[in-house]
């Protein structure tokens, strides 16, 4: 089965991180976000997968360039400009045969089941079947109004507002390859362009209920807090610490993830912190709720509390995306929010 990752966003909400990686492959639980993915695609009989790129298209190719194992096939198609959730699918239409894919958003963390998310899409006789979940915060996410036999009748409002079932979109959807010749060459998106008016025309549009986690990595904090929720094993101050880190046996660790090569020098502490790989907090300094990013580091005596920790290179960007940045010899400390 044939598979597309949208990869190809700015990640706008999760700056200043996506100034130093595209969001896709910003690393959770020490490995790039969509090796995740990846893997729980070919868990459920995908074996070619598309990934569209734009944005800081090295960052995506190169944290994938072990990733074509185990009979996985990976392709890429530059986007220049983006052209969005169905814009990018439709130029690749050629390319995605005739028999239904999954459509995937690159910038989550999820684990429903696919395998049984195709199955009622063939058992349905719909044209598309989106993935949905109990909707959190309705201000937040426009709901996908369904009826009691799950056809969707209203997405965000479009192309009317209806009554029924209120959930939210995850961002993976089974759907015809032929649906995508309904649109023009060019930008598009797959709620305003393509199953609004569908609805409007009568054609059926699915949803269904998935179980399973869903993390949407909205912004900074929140991309530290859930993996910090989700570090393995028990207690208060359990740590994700990659073998290949170098941590000193006089520093604190505490509630943390500690990615490949980064290194904790003697008598620093570290609490409640995502590093990434290359990461330094050298001895005496503290990290607490913060985001150390490759290349970024904590000197003697300083407190990076609160705060992404960066080098300074792309600073003229870094202003123009954020408040609260702090310069700091070869470093910028930007507020998280």
């Amino acid at each position: 089965m044939k598979g597309m990752i949208l990869a190809a966003g700015l990640g706008l909400r999760m700056r200043p991180l996506t100034l130093v990686r595209a969001k896709p492959v910003l690393p959770v639980l020490n490995r790039p976000l969509l090796h995740w993915t990846l893997e729980h695609l070919a868990r459920h009989g995908v074996d070619d997968v598309i990934v569209n790129l734009h944005h800081l298209p090295e960052s995506v190719t190169e944290a994938l360039e072990d990733r074509s194992s185990a009979g996985l096939r990976i392709r890429y198609a530059h986007e220049r400009p983006i052209l969005g959730t169905s814009g990018g699918p439709r130029a690749v239409r050629d390319v995605l045969g005739s028999e239904p894919f999954l459509l995937v958003n690159g910038d989550m963390l999820f684990d429903f089941d696919l395998s049984d998310l195709v199955a009622r899409h063939h058992a349905s006789g719909a044209r598309a079947t989106l993935a949905l979940l109990p909707n959190p915060d309705p201000r937040t996410y426009g709901s996908v109004v369904t009826d009691r036999t799950g056809r969707v009748l209203s997405l965000a409002g479009l192309p009317r507002r209806a009554r029924g079932t209120r959930s939210l979109f995850t961002g993976v959807h089974v759907l015809d390859p032929a649906l995508l010749d309904w649109l023009p060459e060019g930008p598009s998106d797959s709620v305003r362009d393509l199953y609004a008016p569908m609805v409007a025309e009568g054609e059926r549009v699915d949803g269904v209920r998935v179980h399973g986690a869903w993390h949407d990595f909205g912004r900074p904090s929140l991309y530290r807090d859930t993996q910090l929720r989700l570090l393995p094993g028990r207690g208060r101050d359990r740590v994700l610490l990659d073998p290949r880190a170098q941590v000193s046996r006089d520093a604190r660790l505490r509630r943390s993830v500690v990615g490949a090569g980064a290194r904790v020098d003697g008598e620093a502490v570290v609490e409640r912190s995502v590093l990434w790989d290359g990461a330094t907090v050298e001895a005496g300094a503290r990290v607490e709720g913060a985001i150390v990013v490759s290349g970024g580091v904590v000197r003697p005596g300083e407190n990076a509390r609160g705060v992404a920790v960066i080098p300074r290179r792309g600073i003229k960007d870094l202003q123009e995306a954020s408040e609260g940045v702090e310069l700091r010899d070869r470093m910028a400390w930007v507020e998280l929010k």
